[in-house]
C-alpha cells in the first residue's frame, strides 16, 4: 500500500512526543512493506525538500512568516502540502493518516472518497490554542482564541470526513464529544500511546549514572522534561519546590526541554532561591534520555492543563522510575493504573508541594522497578500497541 502520513514536525529534526507516535508508525509500515510519505513543517527552514530517511520519503516545506492577522495563516500549511504531494507523488493513493490537523485538512481536500482518510487526535485544537494563550499579551491571546475557533470548524470537518478517528485516552475522546458532539462518538476508537520497552532500561546503580552525568549524588534527585510552555506548570512546580524548600527538604531538580518560557523559568528560579537547587539542561539527546529517566529518584510531571496522553509517564516508568503527577487530562487515567497516590489531591501549588514532600520524607507507595516496567511491557508495549493502531488506520 502506498500510505500519506501528516506529522506536525519529523521526530528526528524535532522531538516530540506527537512526532514520536507518527515516526513509529511511520518505520513500522515501511518495514512491513509499505510504500510510505511522510509530509511536515521545516522548523529549521534548511532541510531537503524532498528526502529518503529511515526507509521514509519525507516531504517538508518552511511556511513563509506571516504576522498575526494575515489571512494566509488559515490555509498556508494546507496549500503546502498540497503542492509538494503534486510536485512528488504521481502514483494513486490507498490511505492518508493525519498526525496533525492542517496539513491533514489539505490532503482531505485534494484526495476523493476513493483513499481512506484516518485521523489520530493528540490533543483538541481548540483547547490547544486556549492553552497556549494563556498568560499571553492581549492582542495575541485574542488572535490565538479567534484562531482557536476556525481550527475547530476544520477539526470537525476532518474529524467528519475520517473513516476512523482514533484517540490517545478516554479523556481525549470525551473531548471530541463535548466540542464537536456525541455523533462523532460511534467513529473514535481509544487506541493509548505505546513506548518501545527496549530503548528504557532500569539503573540499578543510581549513583554512578548520576556522577557520570554531573548530577549530585548526596540528596534526592528530581526530572523532568518538558516543553516550556504555560500549560505544562513548570511556574507551579517552582513555587511547589519553594515551599518543599521551606519546610527543610533537600532536593535537586533537573529541568529538560526547550521552549519560549526558558528565560521567564530562569528568572523566576532565582527570585524563589532555588538556583542551587535546579538546573536546566536544555534539549536531550535521545540516546540519553532514557540514562536520565533511569538515573532519577523520581520523574515530576506538573502539569497545569491539557495532557491528552502522556508519553513520558510510561518512558519513566519503564525505567522503573516513579511519577509524581498532577491529576490532570489522561495522566490519571494512565498512572492510576500503576500507583494513584503518585497523583497530587489537586492541580495547586500547595498540592503539589505536599506530594513532593511526601515522597522525599517515603511516605508514599514503592513499587519495585522490575514490576512497574513489566506492566508497561504489558500495556503499553510499542509492539503490541501499535500494530492495533495500523489496523485501524489502513482498515485492515
Amino acid at each position: 500500500m502506498r500510505i500519506i502520513i501528516t506529522t506536525i514536525s519529523y521526530y528526528p529534526d524535532f522531538p516530540s512526543g506527537a512526532a514520536r507516535l507518527a515516526f513509529d508508525e511511520a518505520v513500522f509500515l515501511s518495514r512491513a512493506g509499505h510504500e510510505v510519505w511522510v509530509v511536515t513543517e521545516d522548523f529549521s527552514g534548511v532541510k531537503p525538500e524532498c528526502s529518503f530517511e529511515d526507509g521514509i520519503h519525507v516531504l517538508r516545506y518552511a511556511p513563509p512568516r506571516l504576522k498575526q492577522f494575515d489571512p494566509r495563516r488559515i490555509w498556508v500549511h494546507q496549500k503546502l502540502t498540497q503542492s509538494l504531494i503534486s510536485r512528488y507523488i504521481r502514483s494513486s493513493i490507498d490511505v492518508v493518516h493525519g498526525h496533525s490537523l492542517l496539513q491533514y485538512e489539505g490532503l482531505v481536500k485534494f484526495y476523493d472518497k476513493t483513499v481512506r482518510k484516518s485521523y489520530s487526535v493528540h490533543s483538541p485544537v481548540r483547547m490547544e490554542m486556549q492553552s497556549s494563550s494563556r498568560g499571553a499579551p492581549l492582542l495575541r491571546r485574542s488572535g490565538m482564541l479567534i484562531a482557536g475557533r476556525i481550527t475547530q470548524i476544520i477539526e470537525s470537518k476532518c474529524l467528519n470526513a475520517s473513516s476512523c478517528v482514533t484517540a490517545f485516552s478516554e479523556y481525549t475522546k470525551k473531548m471530541l464529544s463535548r466540542l464537536h458532539g456525541d455523533h462523532i462518538l460511534s467513529k473514535v476508537q481509544v487506541i493509548p500511546g505505546w513506548v518501545d520497552i527496549n530503548k528504557f532500561k532500569i539503573i540499578h546503580n543510581r549513583s554512578a549514572v548520576k556522577s557520570q552525568l554531573g548530577w549530585p549524588v548526596d540528596v534526592p534527585l528530581l526530572f523532568t522534561i518538558r516543553r516550556l510552555v504555560p500549560r505544562m506548570g513548570l511556574d507551579k512546580l517552582a513555587y511547589a519546590l519553594r515551599e518543599v524548600k521551606g519546610l527543610g527538604k533537600s532536593f535537586y531538580l533537573i529541568i529538560g526541554g526547550q521552549g519560549p518560557l526558558r528565560t521567564d523559568l530562569e528568572t523566576l528560579i532565582n527570585k524563589l532561591g532555588l538556583s542551587a537547587n535546579v538546573k536546566f539542561v536544555g534539549l536531550v539527546p535521545e540516546d540519553v534520555l532514557p540514562v536520565m529517566y533511569g538515573a532519577a529518584d523520581a520523574f515530576v510531571l506538573p502539569t497545569a492543563e491539557l495532557e491528552c496522553f502522556g508519553l513520558i509517564i510510561l518512558e519513566a516508568l519503564a525505567c522503573g522510575t516513579p511519577v509524581l503527577a498532577t491529576p490532570v487530562g489522561a495522566i490519571p487515567e494512565i498512572l492510576g493504573r500503576f500507583e494513584k497516590e503518585w497523583l497530587s489531591r489537586g492541580n495547586s501549588i500547595r498540592a503539589l508541594s505536599e506530594l513532593i514532600c511526601a515522597f522525599l520524607q517515603g511516605d508514599l507507595p514503592t513499587h519495585d522497578p522490575n514490576e512497574l516496567r513489566k506492566k508497561v511491557g504489558d500495556y503499553y508495549s510499542r509492539d503490541l500497541v501499535l500494530p492495533k493502531l495500523i489496523t485501524s488506520v489502513i482498515g485492515k
